[in-house]
């Protein structure tokens, strides 16, 4: 009797160790795309490739596509030119033509690392497109340009009987200081 619970038990957990390595390899498997690659649109470019790096939150491109985000980590001893060349390889990586949001100096998460990143995009042809204006009124004809403001409130009239709400007066600067009660 004690060897088929032992052997049930044995069976059980094993079925349940393959079923979990076959979910485990299913859920994290590496995808073979980037994230530039899976429209085909701007396909990976080799590690030499030519890249422009802005270091503004805007690339100096009239339109552009962002396509992700570019990140290398690199030992202090690293000449910031050869960090440069990783960050511009994985810029060429994802299919970029150029890097932007590049901070000037690397970021510093700990003693021995500095970290660059930036955002990597890709040039797009065409023109940029003209800001969305359709939620504003259209403006003035002549003739209405030539007659006086009208304020959306009306004031009150003070010669009808209307007044205005008095505002209360501003201290004096050069006056004393009022005495704090205790």
């Amino acid at each position: 009797m004690e060897r088929s619970v032992l052997r049930t038990v044995v069976t059980t957990a094993f079925a349940l160790l393959a079923l979990g390595a076959t979910s485990c390899r299913t859920a994290g498997a590496p995808s073979t795309e980037s994230p530039g690659e899976a429209s085909g649109k701007y396909p990976r470019r080799p590690a030499g490739c030519d890249i422009s790096v802005y270091h503004t939150a805007v690339p100096g491109a009239e339109v552009w596509d962002d396509l992700g985000i570019a990140e290398v980590g690199c030992h202090v001893t690293m000449p910031m030119g050869q960090c440069l060349a990783m960050l511009k390889a994985e810029g060429c990586r994802l299919g970029g033509d150029m890097l932007y949001n590049v901070p000037r100096t690397p970021l510093r998460p700990s003693d021995q690392v500095m970290v660059l990143r930036g955002q990597v995009a890709h040039t797009r042809a065409g023109r940029a497109k003209k800001k969305d204006d359709d939620d504003l009124p259209p403006p003035a004809s002549a003739a209405e340009q030539a007659q006086p403001v009208v304020p959306l409130m009306p004031m009150p009239d003070p010669a009808a009987g209307g007044h205005l709400p008095e505002l209360p007066q501003a201290p004096d600067p050069g006056a004393a200081p009022l005495p704090r009660s205790p």
